[in-house]
Protein backbone atom coordinates (compact mmCIF):
# COMPACT_ATOMS: atom_id res chain seq x y z
CA UNK A 1 0.00 0.00 0.00
CA UNK A 2 0.94 3.62 -0.37
CA UNK A 3 -0.48 6.95 0.77
CA UNK A 4 -2.66 8.53 -1.88
CA UNK A 5 -4.34 11.97 -1.57
CA UNK A 6 -8.11 11.92 -1.37
CA UNK A 7 -8.50 13.85 -4.61
CA UNK A 8 -6.59 11.09 -6.44
CA UNK A 9 -8.82 8.22 -5.32
CA UNK A 10 -10.12 6.06 -8.21
CA UNK A 11 -13.57 6.76 -9.58
CA UNK A 12 -14.53 3.10 -9.21
CA UNK A 13 -14.72 3.31 -5.40
CA UNK A 14 -17.71 1.35 -4.12
CA UNK A 15 -20.20 2.72 -1.58
CA UNK A 16 -18.50 1.04 1.43
CA UNK A 17 -15.18 2.53 0.36
CA UNK A 18 -16.75 5.99 -0.02
CA UNK A 19 -18.27 5.71 3.45
CA UNK A 20 -14.87 4.77 4.80
CA UNK A 21 -13.42 7.87 3.18
CA UNK A 22 -16.09 10.03 4.82
CA UNK A 23 -15.41 8.46 8.21
CA UNK A 24 -11.73 9.27 7.82
CA UNK A 25 -12.18 12.70 6.20
CA UNK A 26 -10.33 14.28 9.08
CA UNK A 27 -7.15 12.69 7.77
CA UNK A 28 -5.76 14.61 4.75
CA UNK A 29 -4.29 11.39 3.35
CA UNK A 30 -5.77 7.90 3.04
CA UNK A 31 -4.17 4.45 2.90
CA UNK A 32 -5.39 2.66 -0.23
CA UNK A 33 -4.26 -0.78 -1.46
CA UNK A 34 -2.53 -0.73 -4.83
CA UNK A 35 -4.59 -3.75 -5.82
CA UNK A 36 -7.73 -1.61 -5.38
CA UNK A 37 -6.34 0.91 -7.82
CA UNK A 38 -5.89 -1.75 -10.51
CA UNK A 39 -8.98 -3.86 -9.71
CA UNK A 40 -10.84 -3.13 -12.91
CA UNK A 41 -7.77 -3.74 -15.04
CA UNK A 42 -7.15 -7.11 -13.39
CA UNK A 43 -10.77 -8.18 -13.83
CA UNK A 44 -10.65 -7.32 -17.50
CA UNK A 45 -7.41 -9.29 -17.89
CA UNK A 46 -8.92 -12.30 -16.09
CA UNK A 47 -11.92 -12.26 -18.41
CA UNK A 48 -9.61 -12.26 -21.43
CA UNK A 49 -7.52 -15.12 -19.99
CA UNK A 50 -10.62 -17.19 -19.23
CA UNK A 51 -11.82 -16.74 -22.78
CA UNK A 52 -8.49 -17.98 -24.12
CA UNK A 53 -8.51 -20.97 -21.71
CA UNK A 54 -11.99 -21.99 -22.83
CA UNK A 55 -10.76 -22.03 -26.41
CA UNK A 56 -7.79 -24.20 -25.48
CA UNK A 57 -9.89 -26.64 -23.40
CA UNK A 58 -12.45 -27.52 -26.05
CA UNK A 59 -12.96 -31.33 -26.07
CA UNK A 60 -11.35 -33.34 -28.83
CA UNK A 61 -13.52 -34.58 -31.64
CA UNK A 62 -15.48 -37.63 -30.50
CA UNK A 63 -15.14 -39.15 -33.96
CA UNK A 64 -11.37 -39.47 -33.63
CA UNK A 65 -11.44 -41.95 -30.77
CA UNK A 66 -13.93 -44.03 -28.82
CA UNK A 67 -12.14 -43.47 -25.49
CA UNK A 68 -13.59 -40.71 -23.26
CA UNK A 69 -11.32 -37.66 -23.17
CA UNK A 70 -10.11 -37.22 -19.60
CA UNK A 71 -6.74 -36.30 -18.17
CA UNK A 72 -5.54 -39.89 -18.00
CA UNK A 73 -6.62 -41.53 -21.21
CA UNK A 74 -6.47 -38.60 -23.63
CA UNK A 75 -2.83 -39.57 -24.10
CA UNK A 76 -3.77 -43.23 -24.49
CA UNK A 77 -6.23 -42.27 -27.21
CA UNK A 78 -3.29 -41.93 -29.61
CA UNK A 79 -2.56 -45.64 -29.05
CA UNK A 80 -5.86 -46.66 -30.67
CA UNK A 81 -6.68 -46.81 -34.38
CA UNK A 82 -8.57 -43.87 -35.80
CA UNK A 83 -11.74 -45.93 -36.18
CA UNK A 84 -12.98 -49.00 -34.31
CA UNK A 85 -16.02 -51.10 -35.14
CA UNK A 86 -18.33 -51.49 -32.15
CA UNK A 87 -20.43 -54.50 -33.17
CA UNK A 88 -18.61 -56.83 -30.73
CA UNK A 89 -20.39 -56.97 -27.37
CA UNK A 90 -20.42 -58.99 -24.14
CA UNK A 91 -22.49 -62.15 -23.95
CA UNK A 92 -25.57 -62.16 -21.74
CA UNK A 93 -24.22 -65.24 -19.91
CA UNK A 94 -21.62 -64.25 -17.32
CA UNK A 95 -20.41 -64.95 -13.79
CA UNK A 96 -22.61 -64.50 -10.74
CA UNK A 97 -20.66 -61.48 -9.47
CA UNK A 98 -20.92 -59.57 -12.76
CA UNK A 99 -23.41 -56.83 -13.64
CA UNK A 100 -23.97 -55.73 -17.23
CA UNK A 101 -23.94 -51.92 -17.35
CA UNK A 102 -24.49 -51.86 -21.10
CA UNK A 103 -23.73 -54.11 -24.06
CA UNK A 104 -20.07 -53.12 -24.03
CA UNK A 105 -19.42 -52.66 -20.28
CA UNK A 106 -19.52 -55.05 -17.33
CA UNK A 107 -18.86 -54.32 -13.65
CA UNK A 108 -18.32 -56.16 -10.39
CA UNK A 109 -18.17 -55.19 -6.71
CA UNK A 110 -14.61 -54.72 -5.49
CA UNK A 111 -15.23 -56.30 -2.08
CA UNK A 112 -16.17 -59.85 -3.07
CA UNK A 113 -13.71 -62.59 -2.14
CA UNK A 114 -15.48 -65.18 -4.33
CA UNK A 115 -14.76 -63.75 -7.77
CA UNK A 116 -17.14 -65.46 -10.17
CA UNK A 117 -16.52 -62.75 -12.74
CA UNK A 118 -16.13 -64.55 -16.06
CA UNK A 119 -17.48 -62.74 -19.14
CA UNK A 120 -17.56 -63.76 -22.80
CA UNK A 121 -17.75 -62.07 -26.17
CA UNK A 122 -21.19 -62.20 -27.75
CA UNK A 123 -19.89 -64.15 -30.75
CA UNK A 124 -16.75 -66.03 -31.82
CA UNK A 125 -13.86 -63.77 -32.78
CA UNK A 126 -12.65 -63.70 -36.35
CA UNK A 127 -9.15 -64.56 -37.47
CA UNK A 128 -6.87 -61.51 -37.10
CA UNK A 129 -9.63 -59.53 -35.38
CA UNK A 130 -8.00 -57.26 -32.78
CA UNK A 131 -10.21 -56.62 -29.76
CA UNK A 132 -9.49 -53.52 -27.64
CA UNK A 133 -10.65 -53.44 -24.01
CA UNK A 134 -10.22 -50.94 -21.20
CA UNK A 135 -10.11 -51.69 -17.48
CA UNK A 136 -11.25 -49.62 -14.52
CA UNK A 137 -9.68 -50.32 -11.15
CA UNK A 138 -10.06 -49.20 -7.57
CA UNK A 139 -7.19 -48.32 -5.27
CA UNK A 140 -7.70 -50.95 -2.58
CA UNK A 141 -5.47 -53.71 -3.93
CA UNK A 142 -3.67 -54.96 -7.01
CA UNK A 143 -5.72 -55.63 -10.13
CA UNK A 144 -5.35 -58.43 -12.65
CA UNK A 145 -7.24 -59.84 -15.60
CA UNK A 146 -7.64 -63.39 -16.83
CA UNK A 147 -8.21 -63.88 -20.55
CA UNK A 148 -8.39 -66.67 -23.06
CA UNK A 149 -10.44 -68.37 -25.74
CA UNK A 150 -12.83 -71.31 -25.74
CA UNK A 151 -14.72 -73.42 -28.24
CA UNK A 152 -17.60 -73.62 -25.75
CA UNK A 153 -20.63 -71.59 -26.78
CA UNK A 154 -21.49 -69.46 -23.70
CA UNK A 155 -25.18 -69.88 -24.50
CA UNK A 156 -24.89 -73.53 -23.41
CA UNK A 157 -23.57 -72.54 -19.95
CA UNK A 158 -25.27 -71.48 -16.73
CA UNK A 159 -23.83 -68.77 -14.48
CA UNK A 160 -23.39 -71.40 -11.76
CA UNK A 161 -21.13 -73.36 -14.15
CA UNK A 162 -18.58 -70.55 -14.15
CA UNK A 163 -15.96 -70.95 -11.40
CA UNK A 164 -14.09 -68.30 -9.44
CA UNK A 165 -10.81 -69.71 -10.79
CA UNK A 166 -10.84 -69.56 -14.63
CA UNK A 167 -7.80 -71.86 -14.78
CA UNK A 168 -10.01 -74.74 -13.64
CA UNK A 169 -11.98 -74.52 -16.89
CA UNK A 170 -9.20 -76.32 -18.79
CA UNK A 171 -10.46 -79.56 -17.20
CA UNK A 172 -13.72 -79.34 -19.13
CA UNK A 173 -14.26 -81.36 -22.29
CA UNK A 174 -14.35 -78.25 -24.55
CA UNK A 175 -11.24 -76.45 -25.69
CA UNK A 176 -10.19 -73.82 -23.15
CA UNK A 177 -6.98 -71.78 -23.10
CA UNK A 178 -6.52 -69.25 -20.31
CA UNK A 179 -3.82 -66.98 -18.93
CA UNK A 180 -3.48 -63.93 -16.66
CA UNK A 181 -2.02 -60.57 -17.62
CA UNK A 182 1.49 -60.66 -16.19
CA UNK A 183 1.66 -57.00 -15.12
CA UNK A 184 -0.42 -55.17 -12.53
CA UNK A 185 -3.20 -53.21 -14.19
CA UNK A 186 -4.26 -49.68 -13.37
CA UNK A 187 -7.46 -47.79 -14.05
CA UNK A 188 -7.58 -46.65 -17.68
CA UNK A 189 -5.18 -49.28 -19.04
CA UNK A 190 -5.98 -50.45 -22.57
CA UNK A 191 -5.32 -54.01 -23.72
CA UNK A 192 -5.67 -55.55 -27.16
CA UNK A 193 -6.00 -59.21 -28.10
CA UNK A 194 -5.83 -60.96 -31.47
CA UNK A 195 -5.65 -64.57 -32.69
CA UNK A 196 -3.77 -64.78 -35.98
CA UNK A 197 -3.95 -67.42 -38.71
CA UNK A 198 -1.14 -69.42 -37.04
CA UNK A 199 -3.22 -69.83 -33.89
CA UNK A 200 -1.12 -67.39 -31.84
CA UNK A 201 -2.96 -65.24 -29.33
CA UNK A 202 -1.09 -61.91 -29.20
CA UNK A 203 -1.57 -59.18 -26.62
CA UNK A 204 -0.52 -55.56 -26.17
CA UNK A 205 -0.65 -53.35 -23.07
CA UNK A 206 -1.11 -49.60 -23.57
CA UNK A 207 0.27 -49.89 -27.09
CA UNK A 208 3.30 -51.99 -26.10
CA UNK A 209 3.31 -55.47 -27.60
CA UNK A 210 3.59 -58.31 -25.10
CA UNK A 211 4.10 -60.85 -27.89
CA UNK A 212 2.53 -64.27 -28.17
CA UNK A 213 0.69 -65.37 -25.04
CA UNK A 214 -1.02 -68.63 -26.05
CA UNK A 215 -1.06 -71.15 -28.88
CA UNK A 216 -4.67 -72.08 -29.61
CA UNK A 217 -6.65 -74.32 -31.92
CA UNK A 218 -8.29 -71.90 -34.31
CA UNK A 219 -9.76 -74.59 -36.57
CA UNK A 220 -13.09 -74.10 -34.76
CA UNK A 221 -15.06 -71.03 -33.63
CA UNK A 222 -13.49 -69.43 -30.56
CA UNK A 223 -15.13 -67.07 -28.07
CA UNK A 224 -12.92 -64.75 -26.04
CA UNK A 225 -13.47 -64.59 -22.29
CA UNK A 226 -12.16 -62.46 -19.42
CA UNK A 227 -12.07 -62.74 -15.64
CA UNK A 228 -11.88 -59.64 -13.41
CA UNK A 229 -9.76 -59.98 -10.26
CA UNK A 230 -8.53 -57.82 -7.40
CA UNK A 231 -9.25 -54.13 -7.82
CA UNK A 232 -10.55 -54.44 -11.41
CA UNK A 233 -14.15 -53.25 -11.13
CA UNK A 234 -15.11 -52.67 -14.78
CA UNK A 235 -14.21 -53.93 -18.22
CA UNK A 236 -15.28 -52.25 -21.43
CA UNK A 237 -14.96 -53.37 -25.04
CA UNK A 238 -13.80 -50.26 -26.87
CA UNK A 239 -14.12 -51.87 -30.29
CA UNK A 240 -12.37 -54.12 -32.74
CA UNK A 241 -10.34 -53.91 -35.90
CA UNK A 242 -9.98 -56.64 -38.53
CA UNK A 243 -6.79 -57.13 -40.51
CA UNK A 244 -6.66 -59.31 -43.64
CA UNK A 245 -6.31 -63.02 -42.87
CA UNK A 246 -4.39 -65.27 -45.24
CA UNK A 247 -6.42 -68.38 -44.38
CA UNK A 248 -9.43 -68.42 -46.74
CA UNK A 249 -11.44 -70.50 -44.24
CA UNK A 250 -11.34 -67.55 -41.83
CA UNK A 251 -12.13 -64.75 -44.26
CA UNK A 252 -14.99 -62.49 -43.20
CA UNK A 253 -17.07 -60.60 -45.74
Amino acid sequence: SEMVPLDLRPRSFTAPQQASVRRNSHDPRLTISLCDLSLQQQEMQLEEDEGEDEGRLQPLSTTSCHVPQNSQNSQQCSLLPGHLDTDLQFHTVHGLQITELDKHTVARPDHRSDERTLVFTSRPIYCSETVFVKVKAGATRAGSLSYGVTSCDPATLRPSDLPSNPESLVDRKEFWAVRRVAVQLHSGDILSFVVNSEGELMMSHNGNSAGMQLCVDNSRPLWMFYGLHGSITQLRILGKLIFPCFDPHHLVS
